[in-house]
């Protein structure tokens, strides 16, 4: 077999690394894409962890495209009711312009990250489990820098959230209780061990095995939720995505419960002839006015695994501009690649803003995505042992005219979807290159108390918005921090991320060997 070409898009370096090392070995895209994650899920500290959740979505030149869930699951199976609504803290933080959160031990879901990492990597990927852990493995082992990302949002929560435990403050803070430097080695005590039982044990090992029951058994101890129950029978999904056309272009995004590909069509869809050959007033009104719309018809929406009919409708008024009627309805990475012979891979992966939790002896940061209530309108542990829970998530993977290909996703809870929306416009709307599409200026409507506001970056023509704006004096990691992969139509790879964050990128050779 011939030398293969691969693109890479991860949040650091040290992500992007651990994907060309397992290219270099032979990996396809898949490989190099959950090599990456797993790198990213345990050295992005404070943003994500091995416990997060993830959303996936692979398409291979002349199949269909498919979505793997590994989303965060409600738990609770075999506790009593008394456990139910309790074991969380507020917090609020002044990231973004302010951000309120529950945090604990009660705010930790079942992540579906390395469930569906592994499950990815046993149906299309080319190497094996244990490969592609040993990049991570070695970061580990030698410690790795604190990235600039993490810094930046450890400044406004190393307190609040990830310094209310001995053992998650002592990782990032040095002897006098201060926070550590972006750059500063990082070594988290277990971390070396967890990866060496996952690389030996596979990915049950994190559900039904013994790191599972010491998750568990973590939780149990701060009379959360959680129980060894809820890790064993936890499962990644796979599901057909929602497919929505741009011109020429077939992009495919996850369903519910991840709303952020129902959102992100629907939005493209108001968007139908906008912009036409650049940002003028008016599309940039019309920009803001159909994320106002679509967030609208969201924002009480709590979605369940198979309500189709609700995304059906939703995307049926997007076309027509009818309303479909009154319904109750932080941190975040993304790896995307592709590679020459036409597969593409999108991970998306989320801890929540984080319980601030760290399992002793394990190196694992857990999640608070219980405590998300943007993503739990019914209130929290409103939902039944078991059910999957909203995300914004969504991953994409996109197919244009001649055998193009775009593998595109991002970080930035609700800025998700709108920063996909603006890259994915700029890019097959206007033409402008995809990494001018990455770093063109961003907005986002956000609801306040007073309605609904323009968050901005500078560039933007905002004469005829007809919402209040909250201008940014430049470009803000607040507005995401995307990474896209091109195989253009000739047959060469584009890779590239987003300024705001501290991503990398790079095209590499895999010899299948």
């Amino acid at each position: 077999m011939t030398a293969a070409a691969i693109g890479i898009a991860g949040p650091s370096d040290i992500a992007v690394r651990a994907g060309t090392a397992v290219a270099e070995r032979g990996g396809n895209a898949v490989d190099a894409a959950v090599a990456a994650a797993l790198a990213a899920l345990c050295t992005e500290v404070g943003i994500v962890g091995l416990d997060a959740a993830a959303y996936i979505t692979l398409w291979r030149a002349g199949e269909a495209p498919v979505v793997i869930d590994g989303g965060i699951a409600m738990p609770g199976q075999d506790r009593p009711a008394a456990r139910f609504g309790a074991g969380s803290v507020p917090v609020t933080l002044d990231y973004g312009g302010g951000m309120h959160t529950l945090v604990g031990h009660g705010t930790v879901g079942v992540g579906g990250a390395v469930a569906a990492l592994g499950q990815a990597a046993a149906g299309w990927g080319r190497l094996g489990w244990s490969q592609l852990i040993e990049p991570v493995a070695m970061s580990a082992a030698d410690g790795f820098p604190l990235s600039r990302a993490s810094h930046t949002w450890l400044r406004y929560s190393h307190e609040a959230i990830f310094g209310r435990q001995a053992e998650s403050a002592a990782v990032i803070h040095d002897a006098r209780g201060n926070l550590l430097p972006a750059g500063a080695t990082i070594r988290i005590p277990g971390l070396v061990d967890t990866l060496a039982s996952l690389a030996l044990e596979g990915p049950e090992v994190f559900y039904s095995g013994h790191i599972g029951a010491e998750i568990a058994a973590c939780i149990d101890a701060g009379g959360g939720l959680m129980g060894h129950a809820d890790r064993c029978a936890y499962r990644a999904v796979e599901c057909a995505p929602i497919t929505c056309d741009v011109d020429d272009w077939s992009i495919a995004v996850p369903p519910p419960p991840a709303i952020g590909g129902a959102a992100l069509a629907a939005m493209l869809t108001r968007m139908a002839g906008l912009p036409q050959r650049t940002w003028t007033p008016s599309a940039v009104n019309a920009l803001a006015a159909a994320q106002r719309d679509v967030f609208e018809r969201l924002r009480d929406f709590a979605p369940v695994v198979g309500d189709d009919r609700y995304m059906a409708e939703l995307l049926a008024w997007a076309a027509s501009g009818k309303l479909p009627g009154p319904r109750r309805s932080a941190s975040t990475v993304h790896v995307s690649t592709l590679d020459d012979s036409g597969l593409g891979c999108a991970v998306t992966a989320s801890s929540g803003y984080g319980s601030g939790l760290l399992v002793p002896g394990t190196g694992i940061w857990l999640n608070n995505c219980l405590g998300e209530m943007e993503l739990n309108p019914q209130g929290f542990h409103a939902l039944e042992p078991g059910q999957r829970m909203a995300s914004n998530m969504s991953p994409c993977v996109a197919r244009g005219p001649d055998g193009a290909m775009l593998s595109l996703g991002s970080p930035g809870a609700e800025r998700i979807t709108t920063a996909l929306l603006q890259v994915i416009l700029n890019f097959m709307r206007l033409g402008v290159s995809l990494e001018d599409a990455l770093a063109a200026p961003r907005l986002h409507v956000e609801r306040v108390d007073e309605g609904w506001r323009a968050a901005v970056e500078p560039g933007l023509p905002l004469d005829e918005v007809v919402m209040p704006c909250r201008p940014f004096d430049e470009l803000s990691m607040f507005f995401g921090g995307a990474g896209a992969v091109l195989l253009a139509a000739d047959g060469s790879l584009v890779a590239a991320a987003d300024p705001r964050r501290q991503g990398g990128a790079v095209v590499v050779s895999s010899d299948p060997g």
